[in-house]
């Protein structure tokens, strides 16, 4: 008989591991990118925030939910459900999907919104409000909560 040179549960490592780079690593960039755009070019930061909301929606989700599946099939596989890091882990991920769904995608809709406004009530000018979006935007996305909770 022939033995594979690699398990099936190599391959889903493999895709919990690539799941988590791709799923989550953009999101590292979300506090840094709305202030560099803030900054220098303003008008952009509506299109900005509808991009980070797209890809909560789409690529955070996706991936979010490749992890806790193959994490279910990795830790059925060779682990126990009651072993701390596979507790943890479940847990970790589930909250994370739903402070997506519940708390960033509703936001960063919201400060997409507001940054509209902004670049409307400046008119052809410059607009300087859209710095106060940014950091409203920054803010509660590093500190997980919404503005005005």
């Amino acid at each position: 008989m022939i033995t594979p040179a690699v398990a099936f549960y190599d391959v889903v490592l493999w895709l919990h591991i690539a799941a988590v780079v791709v799923g989550f690593g953009s999101t590292f960039a979300y506090a840094l990118i709305p202030t560099h755009i803030a900054k220098n070019s303003p008008r952009a930061l509506p299109a900005l925030l509808r991009a980070m909301t797209a890809n909560d929606r789409t690529v955070v989700t996706i991936g979010g939910t490749i992890v806790l599946l193959s994490g279910i099939y990795l830790a059925a596989d060779r682990w126990e459900f009651s072993d701390f890091f596979v507790a943890w882990g479940i847990l970790a991920i589930v909250l994370l999907l739903g402070l997506v769904g519940a708390v960033f995608i509703p936001n960063e809709r919201r400060a997409a919104e507001a940054a509209d406004r902004d670049i409307e009530r400046a008119g052809s000018g410059r607009s300087n409000s859209g710095r106060s979006s940014t950091r409203q935007t920054t803010s509660w996305r590093s500190w997980g909560r919404s503005p005005g909770w």
